[in-house]
């Protein structure tokens, strides 16, 4: 099991970094997560030099900044970390030094990758990025007042629909579950929503002719988790030769600085607001309207801020791109791609089959629901040909608390499903990426309790490719994600991207034509963390009238730890829960094990249903 790139340690006779004369003595017993000790630290299970460890993950960190016993779960034996630490006294074999936070240089900007892409020169090439001069900053000030212009008939419309009044007896979750029980919504709550959701359709805008231009990506970003991804976002777009313009849409608190927007400018970005306001406005907005009398919430949040975005960017034909979404070749072939083309519309799966609700059907007035689950880390629209389903993606999601818990179970629930069934309500065709989804990750330990630990593979990102099957985009959908926490040294960095599923190779093996990729992603993040403007910029996040200190951009390793593994999503979990998907060709599982967990998963539903009658539950449905 390999996590950093190479660990430099202490050699019997021969140190590699100097060391007082005074003996080294223990500190503590530092716990870590995951099974790993280069897991997330949990402090509140940190133990004396004197105790007895015998079980867990972690490390003994003794005077020096040294480490040993850096143990994963299920090793043997016991020990205690005072003993550990008093034997490098007389032997260094095994000690590992904590690794040492970032240093920047006292002036300027170290960016290797920033410097080029101000020069324009994109993997050798000269071809001159887009910039923000004076015309371009009067149509983003025209764009803005058309999108809030926009977003306005948008909120008519919610009103003029209603809320819903359709109320779940319980949140879907992965032990309970009314969709897997066999429950039916009645008639009264399926016909109530169909009728909302059509009413807001006959009164929505519809498509603005004149208001939306060429083609381009919108990506979403702002604050300490969303803005250090969307920076190697458009980097490595920049790194693939991408030259379409880009807009990055900021909730109102998260908007840059002056010298953010510039530096982001620089990379031909244009940085936009939402609700979508001047960026002179952008601070200090008003989130509270009134229409018609009726009190509207005008601040676009949670995963709201993706449609919002996708209809109030200024152009036609968009490329949507989560912010911790890596494209790693050029997506502008898409947009010329046949499909794309042909329908105007590119989505691209999920690992799971459908968990929608039937009752969604019925809703929706089609015949059948997809039988696939799709995802929304990337997506690609012609807004004039597609507009009637991004104007009821739009509902869907302002309508959250109904319809994501019809859309799927617990696992993926948000607006990911929204696009496809709106695109189905609406009629509008459109095309899947017919490849299905892959995994990047690391093989880890999994531990139960009371047996023995195994080897087993963990995915952290999303392999999603063009129409031809060819690796297009690594999302990193999995906390954490890109952030500033990192380790001085390269050496002690913990690489995310070591394993690849299907196929069972290493990431190297996989994809040698891109190169040591999270090597220059690690020198973008060293490059950001250095930045000017990234000061300026966590200095305004950190006051009261933005996010507050609370909310503070973090920079750099925690005290005690190493730079933390990214554990993923162990994919045996999903067949506990009952799920099916593309995940089994590269998650195998003997058929005596399914069809046992098949079974237990029966008795669970059986007992689910004997309790909700005990509980008087059916009174808000009707059996199948």
């Amino acid at each position: 099991m390999h996590y950093h790139n190479s660990q430099p340690r202490y050699k019997s006779g021969k140190a590699l970094f100097s060391v007082t004369d005074s003996r080294i003595r223990c500190v503590a017993w530092r716990q870590t997560g995951i099974c790993s000790p280069f897991g997330p630290r949990d402090p509140l299970r940190d133990r004396l030099c004197q105790a007895k460890i015998s079980s867990g993950s972690g490390y003994c960190q003794c005077s020096g900044g040294l480490t040993v016993k850096r143990v994963a779960c299920g090793f043997r034996g016991s020990f205690t970390c005072e003993q550990e630490c008093d034997q490098l006294n007389n032997n260094m074999e095994g000690a590992l030094q904590l690794p040492r936070n970032i240093t920047c240089p006292s002036t300027g900007l170290p960016a290797r990758h920033v410097a080029a892409h101000l020069q324009g020169k994109v993997h050798g090439s000269k071809r001159r990025l887009i910039s923000n001069n004076e015309k371009q900053r009067q149509l983003i000030s025209e764009d803005a007042e058309a999108a809030e212009g926009l977003w306005r008939k948008i909120q008519v419309a919610l009103v003029t629909a209603g809320h819903n009044r359709v109320v779940l007896p319980e949140r879907r979750t992965g032990a309970r579950d009314w969709v897997k029980e066999g429950l039916r919504m009645p008639k009264r709550d399926t016909d109530r929503a169909q009728q909302q959701w059509q009413l807001f359709m006959a009164t929505a805008p519809s498509y603005p002719e004149g208001m939306f231009r060429g083609k381009g990506i919108t990506i979403l970003a702002g604050g300490g988790q969303y803005m250090v991804p969307a920076w190697v976002n458009i980097h490595m777009l920049r790194r693939t030769g991408c030259m379409l313009p880009v807009e990055m849409f900021f909730p109102a608190p998260e908007y840059p600085t002056v010298e953010m927007e510039a530096a982001l400018a620089a990379l031909g970005v244009k940085c936009r607001a939402l609700p979508s306001l001047t960026p002179g406005d952008a601070y200090g907005m008003e989130t509270v309207t009134y229409v018609a009398g009726h009190r509207i919430e005008a601040h676009l949040a949670g995963f709201k801020m993706k449609i919002g975005a996708l209809l109030l960017s200024s152009f036609k034909e968009v490329i949507f791109l989560d912010s911790d979404n890596v494209a790693v070749a050029d997506p502008t072939s898409l947009l010329q791609s046949e499909e794309f083309r042909e329908t105007g519309v590119l989505l691209w799966p999920d690992y799971w089959k459908s968990t929608a609700a039937p009752d969604l059907a019925t809703i929706l007035n089609v015949t059948s629901l997809p039988p696939g689950s799709f995802e929304s880390g990337q997506m690609l629209f012609d807004k004039q040909r597609t507009w009637d389903a991004l104007l009821l993606a739009a509902f869907f999601n302002m309508e959250s608390d109904l319809y994501y818990e019809l859309f799927s179970g617990w696992m993926g629930k948000g607006d990911k499903e929204s696009f496809a069934h709106a695109l189905s309500a609406t009629d509008t065709p459109y095309h899947l990426v017919p490849t299905p989804v892959g995994s990047v990750g690391l093989i880890g330990l999994a531990c139960g309790e009371g047996r023995k630990c195994k080897h087993r593979y963990k995915g952290n990102t999303m392999t999603q490719h063009d129409m031809h099957g060819n690796m297009m985009f690594l999302h990193t959908n999995l906390s954490p994600k890109w952030s500033l926490q990192l380790p001085g040294d390269f050496s002690m960095y913990s690489r995310r991207w070591q394993a690849v599923e299907p196929g069972g190779l290493t990431f190297a093996e996989a994809y040698p034509e891109l190169g040591d990729v999270e090597r220059e992603i690690y020198t973008m993040l060293v490059d950001l963390c250095c930045a000017p403007f990234l000061q300026s910029y966590r200095k305004a996040l950190s006051s009261e009238e933005r996010m507050g200190a609370n909310k503070m951009m973090p920079v750099g390793l925690a005290a005690n730890s190493f730079h933390t593994i990214n554990g993923g999503v162990d994919f045996y979990d999903a067949y506990k829960l009952g799920m099916r998907g593309s995940f089994e060709a590269f998650t195998p599982l003997p058929l005596h094990r399914k069809a046992g967990l098949r079974l237990k998963r029966f008795y669970q539903t059986l007992w689910a249903l004997i309790r909700r009658g005990v509980r008087r539950k059916p009174r808000y449905f009707v059996l199948w």
